[in-house]
């Protein structure tokens, strides 16, 4: 197959892409159904485009590859999918026409790798919305407390008749101790494209602390909030959140982003040695809303 079937073959593919399904037309589709469908478009488009465009390189049919590359930007285009710089695809495209086909290949492939990443956190949102639900039994609490540095505070997880959780125990300020916390592991890229965490609690007053991390982090994300004894929805922005190493803050340290987290956590640690006791309802992640112009 010649190269120019190899880009027939991509010009069909998006030509099945803009086509609609029997009985679904414009004015049956809602702006949020359109976007959804567009971001999984383009999310084909460039897959298939690469499948294709590789093996014409490494044959050494380099100016195949670009056609390949160049349509499937095109058609990207026409398309429009949420999140992807238009502008940046039509500077690519005209850098492109300037090169030697070995060089515009790579420069074309750039573009469609940047696209594609660009449209990652849109298609995940399309999935259902992170939760953790406190009445599902499937989610495992682990606890981790100042006996693992030589402390005898108590604390743990469990639930109570109605389904809810509840974070409980006693702080003890022996051996240099005093913190306690229950943790969970969430599956990695599970918060990507969210702004933050937020909770339905109630307590006792006291303070505690939301904890994050990516897998296998040394340190933890964190962020104080207070628990009424009603119940309340309380809201932490992931970019709001402060690095702790083992105690230590350092004075600056990377912003975390929902993508890289693999850990969501609550800690108690307020030096109080009376009983606590953290009751949650549901977490989940939220996206800032953005008023219009």
């Amino acid at each position: 197959m010649g190269p120019g079937h190899w880009t027939c073959v991509v010009i069909l593919t998006a030509q099945l892409a803009f086509a609609q399904p029997d009985g679904m037309g414009e004015t049956t589709r809602g702006a949020t159904d359109d976007a959804s469908r567009a971001t999984q478009q383009a999310r084909a488009l460039v897959s298939e485009a690469i499948g294709l465009g590789v093996p014409l390189y490494n044959d050494g049919q380099a100016a195949a590859c670009a056609a390949v590359y160049s349509v499937t930007l095109r058609s990207l285009q026409l398309l429009g999918p949420p999140g992807v710089d238009l502008q940046s695809i039509e500077r690519a495209l005209r850098t492109a026409a300037e090169q030697r086909p070995e060089r515009s290949a790579w420069t074309l492939r750039y573009a469609l790798d940047a696209a594609f990443l660009s449209t990652e956190e849109v298609a995940l949102m399309d999935e259902p919305r992170f939760r953790l639900d406190f009445s599902d039994r499937s989610t495992a609490w682990y606890t981790v407390n100042d006996n693992v540095m030589g402390g005898v505070s108590r604390g743990g997880f469990s639930r109570n008749e109605e389904g809810e959780g509840r974070f409980s125990g006693q702080l003890s300020m022996r051996n240099n101790g005093g913190f306690s916390s229950i943790r969970t592991r969430i599956a990695n890229t599970s918060l990507a494209g969210y702004d933050g965490v937020e909770m339905r609690i109630r307590g006792d007053g006291r303070l505690y602390t939301l904890l994050a991390a990516p897998e296998g982090s040394r340190g933890s994300w964190q962020a104080n909030f207070r628990a009424s004894e009603t119940w309340q929805t309380i809201r932490v922005r992931f970019e709001k959140m402060e690095l702790s190493v083992r105690g230590w803050r350092p004075s600056s340290f990377p912003i975390l982003s929902g993508r890289d987290i693999g850990m969501l956590g609550l800690l108690v640690a307020d030096k109080q040695t009376r009983p606590f006791r953290l009751e949650i309802d549901w977490i989940q992640g939220f996206v800032d809303e953005v008023s219009a112009n």
